[in-house]
């Protein structure tokens, strides 16, 4: 009986059914084989669930951050093609359009980057290199974003050599300085330490003064394409904690928040 029962559950699942799941009120239930197929049969079950639910999220916000800017060009192309716009309102129309078209070009591009990311298993071309200058120039390379909201950058970095792949790690740094400098407050402070964690670990903080987020933004924040920003005031495609954190696996290494 139970191992109909499981043969019907698992042919369920083939359908695309993944919200059943297989009951403790089998006669066989206490016997610890079927304890154990049951159990990794709603692990299972649950995981399918979970991954469906994703993908649908996925093609939704895909969807949406393509479309937008798509939609935008179009509409200000279309103003443009009226003859009674003075020079004003043709040149802020040009501008939109040139925004938004940059803004369609990086999405393409990072979606590239990512699936090639996603793709990638064994980590390449790495070499030895000084970890804290590098954070210490990208923090230089981002000062236009937070010199323009008067933030100060606190960098406590102890010296470190690491070996690894720069051009990759130089996108994480990046990337979370970025969001750092995005969501602070003006005038106030980022800092970003190097401490030695255990073992061979090395760690390294980054500490801002943002309006910080709840459980279930903290639990998605490095799902493609989600945004904890639902209202999108703030520019972003919801891609780049996605590939920070896969830049970090394939480094072994590992991210929280």
């Amino acid at each position: 009986k139970p191992i109909h029962t499981l043969i019907s559950r698992m042919n369920r699942l083939a359908m695309g059914d993944f919200t059943t799941r297989m009951e403790d009120k089998s006669m066989l239930s206490n016997h610890p084989a079927m304890k154990d197929i049951r159990e990794s049969f709603n692990k299972l079950a649950e995981e399918l669930e979970n991954t469906e639910m994703l993908r649908g999220d996925f093609i939704n916000n895909f969807s949406h951050e393509f479309k937008t800017p798509i939609v935008s060009i179009s509409g200000f192309a279309d103003l443009l093609m009226e003859k009674d716009l003075d020079e004003e309102e043709r040149k802020e129309y040009l501008e939109i359009i040139h925004d938004e078209s940059l803004r369609l070009a990086d999405l393409s591009s990072r979606i590239l980057d990512l699936s090639r990311l996603e793709s990638q298993a064994i980590l390449t071309d790495c070499k030895q290199f000084r970890l804290d200058e590098q954070i210490r120039q990208c923090a230089l390379v981002s000062e236009q974003k937070w010199k323009e909201k008067g933030l100060v950058f606190d960098l406590s970095l102890k010296p470190v050599d690491y070996t690894g792949n720069e051009a990759m790690l130089k996108e994480v740094w990046l990337n979370i300085i970025d969001n750092a400098a995005k969501f602070s407050p003006d005038h106030e402070s980022v800092s970003v330490t190097i401490t030695d964690s255990e073992g061979d670990e090395i760690a390294v903080s980054f500490t801002d003064h943002g309006p910080g987020m709840d459980e279930e933004t903290k639990a998605h924040i490095f799902d493609q394409f989600y945004q904890g920003d639902t209202s999108h005031k703030t520019k972003g495609n919801g891609l780049g904690l996605a590939m920070v954190r896969k830049i970090i696996s394939l480094h072994e290494g590992r991210i929280e928040v």
